[in-house]
């Protein structure tokens, strides 16, 4: 009997979230769902805490809310723990954009967050209103399509957590090579070039796999999808070993007034070192964006 190597492919694939997974929250913009200062969103005014100063760069400019997410929010949507992440609190990614086309980024160093900023609130205090937002003159991205800013617009967001693997983490490619023999399928590949999966596949197959496996999705935590290469590579980066938050572009074929835009169609990464992230510590972050 011959074997449908693209239904395989799928098997297997889905067979290995759930074994060798890593938990994912994937993210959902909703044009419909209301919004509030303390709810999760993309873009609009954010929830602060008035006991702190508000994040700006070296010269005193007003960050934008890129995203906020409430963490006991989507901890109670998705009944369950948020693995790494708190389980309360809000979560809030800041960014300076509008003068330039790098939306916030240092291309010499992903590193440096004077253009932007990760800050968590362990507590939601009661009492911020729209009006004391306004009164700290807190700036937010167009509703208008503006080249320079990466998002426009406010949405609300929906959440759903589940477990993903991918071919370049872990051990995902030697169990798939085990997977496929078993379902009578020989992949003929040497020991040290397991990571080269794809080399071994008919281009196909190939884009099956890369269909099944690489989610470019919205996601908090999970592994990461690169429009050109993982920068993390690099020596200057090793420790910036989980990702803390992905973002990628997306149409506005839904006529919403929301729409990402990571140039051409790209996407944004939030990188943070995995035992400051356990510590709840968010002041030390890597961010970068590429696009195809």
């Amino acid at each position: 009997m011959a074997i449908d190597k693209f239904e395989l492919t799928r098997k297997i694939t889905e067979e290995l979230n759930e074994e060798i997974g890593v938990p994912t929250i994937f993210i959902f913009p909703n044009k419909s769902k209301e919004t509030s200062l303390t709810s999760s969103k993309f873009g609009g005014l954010p929830y602060w805490d008035k006991s702190l100063p508000y994040p700006t760069d070296k010269d005193g400019n007003k960050l934008k809310l890129l995203a906020q997410f409430n963490l006991g929010e989507i901890s109670e949507t998705c009944e369950s723990d948020l693995g790494l992440l708190p389980n309360e609190g809000m979560l809030q990614f800041f960014l300076l954009a509008g003068e330039d086309n790098f939306y916030g980024s240092d291309l010499d160093d992903a590193t440096n967050n004077n253009n932007f900023r990760v800050v968590y609130h362990p507590v939601i205090k009661e009492g911020f209103t729209v009006k004391d937002a306004e009164q700290l003159q807190i700036p937010t991205f167009s509703d208008e399509e503006n080249d320079y800013e990466p998002i426009r617009g406010e949405t609300g967001l929906d959440f759903s957590l589940e477990k993903n693997a991918s071919p370049d983490y872990g051990a995902f490619n030697e169990k798939f090579i085990e997977k496929a023999a078993k379902y009578g399928w020989r992949i003929d590949t040497k020991p040290e070039d397991i990571n080269d999966l794809y080399e071994f596949l008919e281009s196909e197959v190939g884009d099956e796999l890369y269909e099944c496996a690489y989610i470019e999705e919205n996601c908090l935590l999970g592994y990461p999808v690169f429009a050109q290469y993982d920068p993390r590579d690099e020596e200057d980066y090793p420790e910036y070993d989980t990702q803390l938050f992905q973002m990628v572009s997306s149409s506005n074929e839904e006529d919403s007034d929301f729409m990402e835009s990571w140039g051409d169609m790209g996407m944004a990464h939030f990188f943070i070192n995995h035992n400051k992230l356990i510590e709840k510590d968010f002041s030390d972050i890597m961010y970068y964006w590429d696009c195809y």
